[in-house]
């Protein structure tokens, strides 16, 4: 379950894009934020959902919404009484944001500039009742969970930065390299004998006074 509207913030390579982790099932009205920005372009496929009044083996087609929407309020109140799921969306605006959902869970925010990056966060953490939070201080492409309205932890999986959309395909490759490499690793280490020292082995010896000193005492 998640605590807080918004689970997760990463910051991407360019400086002036991000996303936040946010249940898009439930919570587009976040968009709201935005209806004082002109929409230029939009594309969103959408999917019927009728909840408990659908039967089991009904399934709707998927279908590209035709319909255009001058700003995120239109696009939000079209909405309100449609049994949609929204299944793809893309927003380009024409001060040159654009926003697009990723897999029900994640927004992503292009921005201009750094500091429009930078102030759009705290105003969306605004909005979701977090933050504020200090965004300089976050490394970029590593994804940050937050454990309360302001405190974040960092995860990090492999002990590296994750790759954006905007990185060239020679560091991705490299990337990939790195990941495999570690992961090669990860396997030798989990296959050999663990080596006890002689404090451990004393410990164990008393927890298992007929243990050998060497096949797993359990």
């Amino acid at each position: 379950m998640w605590s807080y509207l918004i689970s997760t913030i990463e910051l991407y390579s360019n400086h002036k894009s991000f996303s936040l982790g946010i249940d898009t099932m439930r919570n587009l009205w976040l968009l709201i934020h935005f209806k004082d920005l002109e929409i230029k372009n939009e594309t969103i496929y959408y999917q019927v959902d009728n909840g408990m009044r659908q039967r089991k083996n009904t399934k709707h087609p998927i279908r590209k919404m035709r319909k255009a929407h001058k700003n995120t309020a239109e696009f939000i109140e079209y909405l309100s009484n449609k049994s949609y799921n929204i299944l793809k969306l893309e927003l380009e605006f024409t001060n040159g944001w654009e926003i697009k959902q990723k897999a029900y869970s994640e927004l992503m925010f292009y921005t201009n500039s750094t500091n429009e990056r930078n102030q759009l966060i705290l105003k969306l953490l605004s909005a979701a009742g977090q933050g504020p939070i200090d965004v300089s201080k976050l490394d970029i492409n590593y994804t940050y969970s937050f454990e309360s309205a302001v405190k974040l932890t960092k995860i990090n999986f492999y002990g590296i930065p994750s790759p954006d959309e905007f990185w060239p395909e020679e560091q991705v490759a490299e990337w990939r390299r790195d990941v495999e490499a570690i992961d090669r690793l990860n396997e030798v280490e989990e296959t050999e004998p663990h080596v006890y020292s002689k404090s451990e082995l004393l410990d164990m010896k008393k927890m298992f006074p007929n243990w050998d000193g060497e096949s797993e005492p359990f």
